[in-house]
């Protein structure tokens, strides 16, 4: 018999045979031989799950064998949960028999499983010059030793994402995998493999085996709110005895994509059709997609155009390739052509999802830089070719496997399998948030309902090119609930007809010329039929409801526009995304963070008046290192206990309300919410805050610090040319391998810190507008520049441009000021001048403050429109003359966007002066002394 042999053979190479004592226990013996013979049987046919607890058996019964604790080490390779006992065994396989066949080769793959990555390199190279491998066997040496080099690299820079386990009921101890999402994120498709499967075990030839395998079923689960119900087996159409497995949906969810294989065959792409709630009979793909060989993933355009799949076919770039083949006029697919070089490696690529934009093309591969077996990449189509793949990084990627990635429209959502440890089977279903990092996808997405008289109806949606009339895409909605979904690209015009049977066609048209954000909207098409005043026999062909001026397609997308508009301002958007963590993370509790509520920063501690609180719990006083005070609440153990704290000061003091916020405590390190949940808030341009201090007086907030709302864009505007002495700027690669790039305009810093990150610049520019000029101009030739960022070094030392700018030093750098002397100010083009070059300017000792007026009859000037922004400092001069002046300022820029505000109250003619050590000057006065050219006399 096969087990008998095989276990004769390698128990001859590798071990002796069992030793009992003369009156040792037969039965236990017998025992033994079972499970040896069991387990070598299984680890000969690669099912080492199966043969892991015969081992472990083996093991604990003979705990000083090498033999079991080398195959079972091997076996916990593949045991995803339990990945750090390969570690364990083989050590201790090796401690016992160091000449085990590739011993050192089986330690370098655990330790690169279990991020050892060091330990990995040496064993390989150890098993290079003591295992005496072969070529094959070097080839795959190397290999591993370039995926160690390659995570040591990708895990210096962690990804800004959350990655979570999508759970039970969708994940279960068996395998799940090969998630296909629906683009509006309401439908879960997926391949299982277990105990639910159709035909339960079976042999290699699909017959009833209780010693054989569970063959691929697809499942099915919807989405109710936030929770995944209970999956379903898709449909009898579907499912098999066979390895029946989801590969991809149209965006409409009507087509579903299967891979199918018999005991005949390699493996073929199929389609089935959604009726209603049926799924028809799969129908092959035919001779340009399906071949003798493996053909086993793929994924539409949105057009329905374009198909793209990946084969073994003879003729590729190696292992399996990722080809494309386009729809012809007769329906049926063309000739595959193969990606090319850009997408596809020597080794496997797979699984490729084209998002609905069309350009982004996701896929998984083993080859580019990959950590570790398969890794999720995505590449850009720009320019008539694809450009060079990005690794999605880690945590996304692991040196595990992370295959099947789908997306949701919006690119909010990622959804992927891996084996990852910490699953809760051999293969788990995973999301990440955000799903895209590299430029959002830009798409309107149109989801709707059609009906007749209210009831769902199954229309024909055709979708053209209205200058020229060729197709874009041809939809229909589902017959049994009459939901559509359409994805339009940007660039054109498009004409939307829906046609129901008995009906005229209904057009609208939508210009998507210039969208340049993603944009979804719903829009429901009623048809009725004509009223009972109508002669029934009519052969008119009946009209759909006209729809309503506010609710034709076009002005909803324009609406949604508006309302994105809106939402990008900073406050909008931070308290939008601010409820939603209530609703997510309100309730989350972990030991190590507290949330307070800040009452306000005083400059003045007599200014915070506490009275109204008395009921609302102790105060904390904490005195800043500037002298400032600031006033506190807590701590709170959930942000929503803090939050409802903050909701019950509306009712005792609508100032200090208005003005607190919620803050987070980390280990005792103090941040903003916008920081802490920095993953949370998406938006590519927001930049989260730092901590904000907001300086208080009774009569409501005196000056809020840079940190406040205050975007990257907004800085460069306001600190463009702001220079000062130790002060440079410099443009940080975020991925090494995108140095090639950078490497045409200059020679790129490299630099290592304590913590061992290595970063990588081009550089130094004197002003911060300077490096972002050139930054804007490296995106516009190449978009892999997008993902560069502008960063400042103080004195040697990096920081963020928020981090720098939410505390500048002076720029009292000298400045030749001859120019301005003899111009007027009043000359709107010199002033802004005069603001451009001295704006951020400072000095030791000077003060500006804004003057909202200068009487000789102070008692006549009233300015009540003026109150809630505090109280003015009121002086009499030597020359007879009441000034009233408001705040003081460190920075002529500051005093000019308070003067703004004054003006736009109605005092017209507020004007900026300055003191210094107690001196008022004018700004004339302080030109004429050439205030930043010399002292100040």
């Amino acid at each position: 018999m096969i087990r008998s042999r095989v276990a004769f053979v390698l128990l001859c190479i590798c071990v002796p045979l069992f030793v009992f004592g003369g009156n040792g226990d037969k039965k236990k013996k017998k025992q033994e031989e079972k499970w040896l013979e069991d387990a070598e049987y299984y680890f000969e046919e690669g099912d080492f799950l199966r043969a892991l607890p015969l081992y472990k058996n083996l093991s604990d019964a003979h705990p000083d064998d090498a033999y079991y604790h080398y195959q079972l080490g091997i076996c916990y390779l593949y045991k995803d949960d339990e990945k750090d006992q390969a570690v364990v065994h083989l050590e201790k396989a090796r401690d016992l028999e160091p000449d085990l066949p590739r011993i050192n080769f089986y330690l370098g793959r655990a330790y690169h499983l279990n991020y050892r990555f060091d330990d990995a390199i040496a064993s390989f190279n150890k098993s290079m010059t003591d295992d005496n491998p072969n070529d094959k066997e070097k080839k795959e040496i190397q290999r591993y030793i370039q995926y160690c080099n390659n995570a040591k690299v990708i895990m210096q820079d962690t990804a800004d994402v959350q990655i979570r386990n999508v759970g039970y009921p969708v994940n279960t101890d068996n395998s799940e995998y090969a998630p296909v999402i629906s683009i509006d994120e309401t439908t879960l498709i997926f391949t299982y493999r277990g105990v639910r499967s159709t035909g339960g075990l079976q042999d290699a030839k699909f017959r009833p085996d209780s010693t054989g395998d569970y063959y691929e079923d697809i499942f099915v689960s919807q989405k109710v709110g936030d929770r995944w119900l209970d999956p379903d087996p898709i449909s009898n159409n579907i499912n098999t005895n066979h390895h029946d497995a989801c590969v991809a949906t149209s965006n409409d969810g009507q087509i579903l994509f299967i891979f199918k294989s018999t005991a005949k065959d390699g493996g073929d792409l199929y389609m089935s059709t959604l009726n209603g709630d049926v799924w028809s009979t799969p129908v092959n793909l035919g001779p340009n997609v399906n071949t003798p060989y493996w053909e086993g993933s793929c994924s539409l355009s949105s057009d329905g155009q374009l198909l793209y799949f990946a084969s073994d076919r003879p003729g590729g770039m190696g292992g399996r390739d990722i080809y494309v083949s386009h729809r012809q006029s007769d329906g049926t697919w063309g000739p595959a052509e193969n990606l090319g070089p850009a997408v596809n490696t020597p080794y496997n690529d797979d699984a490729p999802f084209i998002h609905p934009d069309g350009i982004n093309l996701f896929f998984c591969s083993e080859g580019h830089n990959s950590m570790g077996g398969y890794d999720l990449f995505y590449t850009h189509f720009k320019n008539g070719a694809w450009q060079t793949p990005v690794n999605l990084g880690y945590p996304v990627n692991t040196p595990s496997n992370e295959r099947y990635y789908t997306l949701t429209a919006d690119g909010g959502t990622g959804y992927y399998s891996s084996d990852r440890r910490g699953g809760l089977g051999q293969q788990d279903i995973y999301t990440v948030t955000p799903g895209f990092q590299g430029e959002p996808p830009i798409l309107a997405l149109v989801v709707g309902f059609v009906t007749v008289n209210g009831t769902p109806a199954n229309a024909k949606i055709d979708v053209t090119d209205s200058a020229n009339g060729n197709t874009y895409g041809n939809y229909h909605s589902n017959a049994m609930s009459g939901k559509y979904l359409i994805a339009l690209k940007p660039g054109n015009t498009y004409k939307v007809a829906i046609e129901v049977d008995g009906f005229d066609p209904y057009f609208e048209y939508v210009n998507v010329k210039g969208l340049d954000t993603y944009v979804q909207v719903n829009k429901d098409y009623n048809f009725v039929t004509p009223g009972d005043s109508l002669p029934r026999d009519t052969t008119q062909k009946m009209q759909p409801m006209v729809a309503d001026s506010n609710d034709v397609l076009q002005k909803k997308i324009d609406d949604q526009l508006k309302d994105i508009r809106a939402q990008q301002n900073d406050q909008v958007y931070e308290q939008r995304v601010y409820q939603q963590l209530l609703k997510r993370h309100g309730s989350d509790y972990d030991s190590t963070v507290n949330y307070v509520v800040d009452l306000g920063t005083y400059q003045d501690p007599k200014d915070f008046d506490s009275t109204k609180l008395t009921t609302m719990g102790p105060i904390h006083r904490e005195v800043l290192p500037d002298g400032m005070v600031r006033y506190s609440v807590g701590p709170f153990k959930t942000m929503l206990d803090a939050e409802l704290y903050r909701s019950q000061l509306a009712n005792k003091d609508s100032t200090i309300a208005s003005n607190s916020e919620v803050v987070v405590y980390k280990s005792g390190v103090r941040q903003t919410i916008p920081s802490y949940y920095h993953t949370e808030y998406r938006r590519k341009d927001y930049v989260p805050r730092t901590d904000t201090k907001v300086v208080m007086s009774r009569q409501g907030t005196l000056n809020t610090t840079i940190g406040s709302n205050y975007g990257y864009n907004q800085i460069v505007n306001d600190y463009g040319t702001f220079q000062a002495d130790g002060l440079t700027y410099k443009l940080e690669i975020s991925d090494p391998k995108d140095t090639v790039f950078f490497a045409q305009f200059g020679k790129i810093e490299t630099k290592t810190y304590p913590d061992g990150h290595v970063r990588y610049y081009l550089g130094p520019w004197n002003t911060l507008k300077e490096a972002d000029d050139f930054r804007t101009n490296l995106v516009a030739k190449d978009s892999v520049a997008a993902k560069s960022l502008v960063t400042v070094f103080y004195f040697g030392q990096r920081k963020t441009v928020p981090e720098f700018f939410a505390s500048p030093p002076c720029n009292d750098m000298p400045v030749d000021l001859t120019w301005f002397k003899d111009k007027s100010l009043n000359d709107t083009a010199v002033y802004r001048k005069f603001l451009a070059l001295t704006g951020n300017y400072c000095h030791d000792g000077l003060i500006y403050t804004v003057q909202i007026g200068a009487y000789r009859h102070p008692e006549n000037f009233k300015y009540p429109q003026l109150a809630d922004l505090g109280p003015a400092d009121i002086r009499n001069y030597n020359d007879s003359i009441t000034r009233f002046t408001m705040r003081q300022f460190k920075t002529i820029r500051e005093a000019e966007a308070f003067r703004q505000v004054v003006i736009k109250r109605g005092i017209t003619d507020a004007w900026i002066t300055a003191t210094y050590k107690g001196e008022r000057k004018t700004l004339e006065e302080l030109i004429d002394a050439n205030f930043y050219g010399a002292n100040i006399q």
